[in-house]
């Protein structure tokens, strides 16, 4: 996987790319049929989904040394620009929150080892709370393995054994 300087691999760039070509062609298209308001809905359409889909869109981003010390209950979420998952996961989960923390694998080296680690860019989004990792997260399955660490944190500090 060839990488640019900034860490973006180029096939990063390939949904964007596409989506402007082929809006431009559909956009061309309306315009010869004289369809120019539809044409210039397509273009602003295809432009937007092209930038959203870009690693021009950075998003949140925390180093992984830095998320790693907060609390053992705050989810910290691999994720990466363009990547469909990642973009719906941020969609679920909208707005500042404490207990969550979003790292851009593309602007974080050690994150990428840790994201190579789990099986590479098709394990996105990555969702690490304490010890527990989940693959493919989806905004559901985030809630339930934070409840599930805190319900354990919480035997845990009471001192209720949880063997039988």
């Amino acid at each position: 996987m060839s990488a640019s300087r900034s860490g973006v691999p180029a096939s990063a760039w390939v949904r964007p790319v596409l989506l402007l070509v082929g809006g431009g062609l559909l956009a061309v298209l309306l315009f010869l049929a004289d369809q120019l308001i539809a044409a210039i809905a397509v273009s602003l359409f295809s432009l937007f989904m092209a930038y959203w889909t870009s690693p021009l869109r950075s998003g949140p981003h925390t180093p992984l040394a830095q998320a790693r010390t907060r609390g053992a209950d705050t989810a910290i979420i691999l994720w990466a620009p363009g990547d469909p998952l990642s973009a719906r996961l941020q969609a679920a989960i909208r707005g500042p929150r404490e207990d969550v923390v979003w790292v851009n694998v593309f602007r974080d080296p050690h994150a990428q080892e840790v994201l190579t680690s789990h099986g590479g860019k098709g394990a996105l989004p990555l969702v690490m709370v304490g010890e527990q990792t989940m693959v493919n997260a989806t905004a559901g399955q985030l809630l339930d393995l934070q409840a599930s660490v805190r319900r354990d944190q919480g035997q845990a500090d009471d001192g209720t054994d949880t063997e039988r």
